[in-house]
């Protein structure tokens, strides 16, 4: 059963509802947009440009290389002090990810929040970018690629595998594991191929705005599969 925006409706609250976020809350990709405020402030070269469209390209395609783009990423804002990236990662939420998210998906998770299931982002954008939706959104908790700080700066990748295809699904199950919840009774939310492991490990997979590969998967796993309208988007 489902909402009458295509979000679904649950008999009983799901253990932990674990969240992917870009084309899964909002019609953009986080890190996309951080990057091009980055490179507006003058703190990134335009050069990087062409690397993140790459990336962007490759990842429709089912290609990223997510260690390429993660160590490109880094050595981009190696010079910028954290505190900084962070102050700039909420002027970024504010001005340009929060007026991309999809019609209905803010209340649709306020309902899950408030009727006991714990709310869980999983991305592979970096923490800092996501940490403002995370607050914004009331979620317990949010599953990133672990970073290095040293002296105040992003230094480099921390242990474990990377918050990328199966590795969403080994940071999700660890989570669960150490809270005692099983994944039996877990929602996962996402919208591409690359998180079919993670949506097929759960007891309820939700894919947002599908291609094809994934909305045939979809029925063929009988997932449900929710088709938000695309949110004004700003100039």
């Amino acid at each position: 059963m489902t909402e009458p925006d295509g979000w679904p409706r649950f008999d009983r609250p799901p253990s932990v509802a674990f969240v992917d976020v870009d084309g899964t809350l909002l019609a953009e990709t986080t890190s996309y947009l951080f990057a091009r405020l980055l490179m507006r402030r003058g703190l990134v070269g335009r050069s990087s440009l062409p690397v993140i469209l790459y990336h962007g390209l490759r990842h429709r395609f089912g290609r990223l290389n997510y260690e390429a783009l993660v160590a490109h990423g880094l050595r981009s804002v190696a010079a910028i002090p954290v505190a900084e990236l962070e102050r700039l990662a909420r002027e970024n939420f504010e001005d340009h990810v929060k007026p991309r998210l999809y019609p209905g998906v803010v209340g649709h998770l306020d309902g899950l929040r408030t009727s006991g299931t714990p709310l869980v982002l999983v991305s592979s954008s970096a923490g800092l970018v996501i940490e403002p939706l995370r607050v914004h959104l009331g979620c317990e908790d949010a599953l990133t690629t672990p970073v290095v700080v040293e002296g105040g700066r992003l230094v480099g990748v921390g242990e474990g595998p990377l918050c990328h295809g199966e590795g969403k699904l080994v940071r999700a199950r660890a989570w669960a594991d150490r809270r005692g919840l099983a994944m039996a009774d877990a929602v996962a939310y996402a919208d591409d191929w690359s998180d079919r492991a993670l949506l097929a490990a759960v007891g309820r997979g939700v894919v947002v705005r599908p291609g094809g590969r994934l909305a045939r998967l979809a029925r063929a796993r009988g997932w449900d599969v929710a088709r938000p309208g695309k949110p004004s988007i700003p100039t």
